[in-house]
């Protein structure tokens, strides 16, 4: 089969915005490209380097953020290119407070071969927080020798490899506050990485649930990457907010820890199930959100009888960690 490869450049801040503009169009799947790690190598915030090609560095300065997604290129894929387009168009006439960059989209066609690799260059190890060495499953590495964890993870098609500030957050929150044979539940759980760190950092099981099939089976791949089976790992396929049976698999007022990154809309939108899920002062560790959007969110989980336990940020994100007291 071939696929249609859709790039739309934007800026670090943009990354999300148009993530969660996608999955409100069910697409579910996308690759990142953060201008922001290459930012942070030239401030020197990254690796030391002895010599760099001076040719290269002209080409990182130049470098766009991307939020790129593969559509199958049949009648449903071409219809879905078209609601990209139209919701693009949208975005430029926006008057956000949030530079989104040039919005420019470009698109190509690839095989399948050229599809499952054409990202991979961009995805080498890096460290979120004091705990975790996130690591694609096609690097290699040296042990650590300071105690920190490694997290393998091949996102395939699924959002979610740690290095966007919205997934970084919300990691450095579960490594503070993940407590030994905690219960938690991981909601658009992606590429299952939040769930893995959990595991990987005490946690006694971890239940996934996405709206996308693709997530489910790549979570599930993703957990065996770190020796993490069905016994300490279920995934669902469903929506939360409209699903009483999925709801009811899934389990009341048994968790400890709800970790949920997509975007504030979609959180508050599903935001009254919270309590449903959690036992009596659990926790939410909620990321994806705008700085314009903090407020919103955290007098949406007062109102539903949560306290404000932290709130952090990364430049334009947000993540609020808040406990059920009522």
């Amino acid at each position: 089969m071939n696929w249609t490869e859709v790039s739309i450049y934007t800026t670090t801040n943009g990354i999300e915005i148009i993530n969660g503009a996608l999955l409100k169009l069910n697409i579910n799947d996308a690759v990142i490209e953060d201008a922001g790690v290459y930012d942070e190598f030239l401030r020197g915030e990254t690796l030391d380097w002895d010599y760099f090609d001076e040719d290269q560095l002209a080409k990182i300065k130049d470098i766009e953020s991307c939020v790129k997604v593969y559509l199958a290129d049949t009648e449903q894929g071409r219809k879905q290119l078209k609601n990209v387009y139209e919701f693009v168009e949208e975005l430029k006439k926006d008057n956000m407070s949030i530079d989104l960059g040039s919005l420019r989209v470009e698109t190509r066609i690839l095989n399948d071969e050229d599809w499952a690799n054409s990202w991979k260059q961009y995805f080498k190890p890096f460290t979120v927080g004091d705990k975790i060495i996130i690591k694609p499953s096609w690097e290699d590495y040296k042990d650590p020798t300071d105690g920190k964890i490694i997290l393998e993870i091949d996102p395939g098609m699924s959002f979610g490899t740690g290095q966007h500030q919205t997934t970084r957050l919300c990691i450095e929150q579960i490594i503070k506050h993940m407590k030994k044979d905690a219960e938690v539940l991981d909601i658009g759980c992606g590429s299952g990485i939040l769930s893995i760190a959990a595991l990987l950092l005490g946690a006694k099981e971890c239940v996934g649930v996405d709206i996308d099939e693709n997530s489910v089976r790549i979570s599930k791949e993703n957990a065996v990457l770190n020796n993490i089976y069905d016994d300490r790992f279920t995934v669902y396929l469903g929506d939360i907010t409209e699903d009483k049976g999925l709801q009811e698999k899934i389990g009341y007022n048994m968790y400890d820890v709800i970790a949920v990154n997509i975007i504030a809309q979609i959180i508050m939108g599903m935001s009254h199930t919270f309590p449903n899920f959690l036992k009596k002062n659990g926790l939410v560790i909620a990321s994806g959100i705008i700085a314009k959007y903090k407020q919103d969110v955290i007098d949406n989980f007062k109102s539903l009888g949560f306290e404000i336990i932290e709130v952090n940020q990364s430049e334009e994100w947000v993540s609020i960690t808040a406990k059920l007291s009522s």
